[in-house]
């Protein structure tokens, strides 16, 4: 008879334990590790070296900027813009392969390749591939929250063009590199400049968001809003829509996030099948520079023409979440006390399974066979929330439109920026395929800066401030903890909020012990997150999910050997 561990392993679809030694960017199957030291967890059968290629370098239709000129720009004090990439914003090198001609780092690629239109891309793998470490040893986990530094990178961007525009010998040598007219280079980089840097001047709050965070919801409101939809005479640019984007929350891991019926930290994501998924990419495609301004249109049902000049690939987003799908769960490579960790079944049951289960959910069309994402209040900080009621000052070319599913029209001012990214992201998909049903919409929230942790807060929640409740499959690959990223370890997590650590070191060295992150990172004092107590949440409180902190020492210690399971 099996035990309750192989029970519910095998009920949470975790794969056999053994590891694949990887070449430079991670794949490769030998038996033994190559001189680049960087092993590839086993993530299942169905994850192949071929597919992990593929997820590394797919092209969403990310228009960055001009590939030529970032190949050319360099930052104030001489490094090379591109190999900032991984020197100092923490992206994962790749070396050059068919798929990689460029040797660009994980998730970068050159869009339109042999056009005269080749751009500097990126895709969902760059944020969303991780390295730890371990005795030295590098461990690739695909899918998995990355150690990267986005704000860094959005910020070096502007910075290195900035200075080449001011810099008259910056200039120069840029122009020499680039090869095209002096006057003429000048003038299409300023073109380029001017929404980019009223973006990030406007967007970037002060305090830098942190290794592997961003506030992604808050940058895609704002890249939409503020630079897509505006007039073409002022490069479609409204400035007042632009909000400080100071809500950074921790990268979520990709597998099982196809199968959940909810998606997004706060739940507001229809999911569970293609179409609802590629809503979710293309949504996340215009927040990394896809070319998408709607364009007023009298032949086209409701005059605004989403297609025309739009570069997102929907049907490579579509291929993508097909690739995302055969992301197993990361296998716990080092040893395991399995009498311990049977021991922590029983305790998982009786404090973790009731949200971290497998649950059936709301069917979709053509899948009927979802997973449960509950969305409970579990005392985390609520600030992320204000991301749902930031206003706009005008709506710009959505100004009127009726979106697909919905009654009412788009008001010409103070529409949340939430709401015109979602008219905007539904009516492009709707013109591109008609066919597509994304009618089931989110359940409504409405939280507002009044609303209060309550059982009468009008959610139907209980609350305003819910998060969802994972099923946590490689729950140990995924640190630091919580949706915004404020608990460094496992076992921290399983002590009262005052116990918790104020702050700590952010980076990829794992203590495998208390199943997190290891005490001193690479970078030291620079890579610190300071977090704050339940009295103030304005982003970076470690407050909440108090379960099973009352268990004992040797209790949480079996736990903690259970989880590496998952």
């Amino acid at each position: 008879m099996p035990s309750p561990f192989m029970f519910i392993r095998a009920l949470l679809l975790v794969f056999p334990i053994f590891m694949l030694a990887g070449c430079g960017n991670g794949g490769g199957s030998s038996s033994t590790a190559t001189t680049s030291n960087v092993i590839s967890i086993n993530q299942g059968a169905d994850w192949s070296t071929e597919n992990q290629a593929e997820f590394y370098s797919k092209d969403q239709g990310s228009w960055i900027i001009p590939y030529a000129w970032a190949v050319a720009l360099k930052l104030p004090d001489g490094q090379s813009f591109l190999s900032s990439l991984t020197s100092t914003y923490g992206y994962l090198p790749s070396p050059v392969s068919p798929s990689n001609p460029e040797g660009l780092p994980v998730g970068f690629l050159v869009a339109n390749p042999g056009t005269n239109n080749q751009q500097f891309s990126m895709n969902c793998a760059a944020c969303h591939t991780r390295q730890i470490q371990v005795s030295g040893v590098n461990y690739r986990v695909d899918g998995g929250p990355a150690f990267s530094n986005l704000y860094a990178f959005f910020q070096g961007l502007d910075q290195a063009v900035g200075y080449t525009l001011s810099n008259q010998a910056a200039f120069n040598a840029f122009q020499a590199a680039v090869q095209v007219e002096a006057n003429e280079l000048r003038a299409q980089l300023t073109q380029w400049y001017i929404p980019y840097n009223s973006l990030m001047s406007k967007a970037l709050p002060t305090t830098p968001w942190g290794i592997g965070r961003a506030d992604a919801v808050g940058m895609i409101q704002n890249r939409l809003s503020g630079l897509d939809i505006g007039p073409a005479s002022n490069s479609h640019v409204i400035e007042g829509n632009i909000a400080v984007a100071a809500q950074p929350v921790r990268y979520p891991f990709l597998w099982n996030s196809w199968i959940q019926d909810f998606s997004e930290w706060a739940g507001t994501n229809v999911n569970g099948n293609p179409s609802y998924a590629l809503a979710r990419n293309s949504g996340q495609a215009i927040g990394v520079f896809a070319h998408f301004f709607p364009q007023a249109d009298p032949a086209v049902p409701g005059g605004v023409n989403f297609k025309t000049q739009n570069s997102i690939k929907y049907d490579n987003l579509l291929r993508t979440e097909q690739l995302v799908r055969q992301i197993g769960p990361p296998q716990w490579p080092w040893a395991i006390n399995r009498q311990l960790a049977n021991q922590g079944w029983a305790l998982f049951e009786a404090n973790c399974a009731s949200c971290h289960k497998v649950q059936p959910g709301a069917p979709r069309p053509g899948n009927s066979n979802t997973w449960l994402t509950q969305v409970i209040d579990i005392g985390t900080d609520s600030s992320y929330y204000s991301n749902f009621n930031i206003p706009t000052i005008s709506s710009g070319i959505l100004s009127g439109i009726t979106p697909p599913y919905e009654t009412n029209p788009v008001p010409a001012t103070g529409a949340t920026s939430i709401s015109l990214v979602t008219a905007a992201n539904v009516s492009a998909l709707k013109q591109w395929d008609p066919n597509i049903d994304l009618s089931i919409r989110p359940p409504t929230r409405p939280c507002n800066s009044g609303a209060t942790r309550s059982s009468d807060a009008p959610n139907g929640n209980g609350n305003c401030f819910a998060y969802e409740s994972k099923v946590i499959q490689g729950v140990w690959a995924s640190a630091p903890f919580l949706h915004n990223g404020s608990v460094p370890t496992l076992a921290a997590l399983l002590t009262p909020q005052v116990s918790r650590p104020s702050s700590f070191q952010v980076g990829p060295v794992y203590d495998t012990t208390n199943i997190g992150l290891a005490t001193t990172q690479p970078g030291g004092s620079a890579t610190v997150r300071v977090t704050t107590d339940c009295s103030i949440q304005v982003g970076n409180s470690n407050c909440g999910h108090e379960y099973g902190t009352t268990l004992s020492p040797n209790e949480k210690s079996a736990l903690l050997e259970y989880l590496k399971n998952l």
